[in-house]
């Protein structure tokens, strides 16, 4: 069972039980009511079997060969480049013979980025958003950059509970990267479990518009099952945007009058002394007592899913280039690795590895000498 159908069917067992209510099971999962009801009707009559799509490892009847999607793709880059997404389906259909089901085409032109857009609209009104009823269910996170303490600017990077406004493992780093990101989430799931969605602006680093495709920090949530929801605007995330603003306020005169000015000791006192402090003033009291944290697989190690992970293709003198450096790369067992695909993981502390499939090989660093220039005398 994958982890999000472990997600799935301990949130189906909670709504069944009573324990949380239908419109939050329906947003976690994102899932509409309906869907919600048949697997509640699954769940009572099949129990875990549910999970099981009747179709799992078929090969579906309507799928379309990659030979006209690739046909459909070329046409509208290079021929119908001006058309709109109707038009062009009309006139691929009439003129060159490709029958395509409008929503197939429709997908095929948003992955590709052939899209022809319309003036913008007036935007659709915003409402106010309720709190989650259970702490656990998601968790707001962000990084102010800010001159915290001392004369320079550093980045304070936390997690707040949507549910009671807590703050979750806050630290300094120099900057906001992926990697120091990494260290807060894993910090979090350490002390609390799993929790279900993780609510951020649209930055790159998570998987954003710079980065629409893919990042690092999704691709590790969503090892755990953890969903990314993304915020249209600052005013979305304003939970976490409001302690920010208190911590300005109250935490920079307490680090000046402790004569604080370094990022460990600052680091040091918020955890010890201000974290605590804070959350018993400003923290509330979720509206469902039960905690909506998971328990992490305990064959899960975190440290293996918040790393940098990155595939490489062994050449045939079985080396790689990785961070514009080339490495030997050796299996353990002596078999050749020649054109085969491997991951390359690298750790918060700099320490790097490479597996393929499950078994981890060897990395030995080649030294190559600098060309210099010779001047004929």
């Amino acid at each position: 069972m994958s982890s999000n159908e472990q997600q799935i069917f301990e949130i189906i067992r909670q709504v069944d039980s009573g324990k949380l209510d239908r419109r939050t099971a329906c947003e976690v999962l994102d899932v509409s009511e309906r869907s919600l009801y048949r697997y509640l009707k699954g769940f009572r009559s099949k129990g875990l079997m549910f999970l099981k799509h009747g179709n799992r490892g078929r090969k579906p009847s309507n799928v379309h060969p990659y030979e006209v999607k690739a046909a459909a793709i070329k046409i509208m880059r290079e021929v119908l480049f001006d058309f709109n997404m109707t038009h062009g389906r009309e006139v691929i259909q009439e003129k060159f013979g490709l029958k395509i089901p409008r929503e197939t085409f429709r997908r095929w032109c948003h992955a590709g980025d052939i899209v022809k857009h319309r003036h913008k609209r007036r935007s659709k009104p915003k409402y106010k958003r309720t709190r989650k009823t259970q702490m656990g269910l998601m968790v707001q996170f962000d990084g102010s950059h800010h001159q915290w303490f001392g004369d320079r600017k550093t980045c304070l990077i936390t997690g707040v509970d949507d549910a009671t406004s807590s703050l979750m493992e806050p630290e300094f780093f120099e900057s906001e990267n992926t990697m120091d990101c990494m260290v807060v989430l894993k910090n979090i799931i350490e002390k609390n479990g799993v929790f279900r969605l993780l609510y951020v602006d649209r930055a790159g680093l998570y998987g954003g518009m710079k980065r629409s495709g893919f990042s690092q920090i999704t691709r590790a949530l969503k090892e755990l099952g953890i969903s990314v929801i993304y915020a249209q605007s600052p005013e979305g995330k304003g939970r976490v945007e409001r302690v920010f603003r208190t911590l300005q306020d109250r935490l920079v005169p307490e680090l000046r009058l402790n004569k604080i000015e370094s990022i460990e000791l600052a680091n040091k006192y918020l955890k010890t002394v201000y974290t605590p402090d804070h959350n018993r003033r400003f923290s509330v009291e979720a509206e469902e007592p039960e905690s909506g944290f998971l328990p992490l697989d305990p064959s899960m190690d975190l440290n293996e899913v918040f790393c940098i992970k990155e595939h490489r293709t062994v050449t045939p003198d079985h080396t790689i280039s990785f961070k514009a450096e080339r490495w030997k790369v050796k299996h353990p067992k002596g078999l050749s690795l020649s054109r085969r695909r491997i991951e390359v993981r690298v750790y918060p502390g700099g320490e790097m590895a490479a597996y393929f499939l499950n078994d981890k090989l060897i990395l030995e660093k080649i030294h190559t000498n600098r060309r210099t220039d010779k001047v004929a005398g």
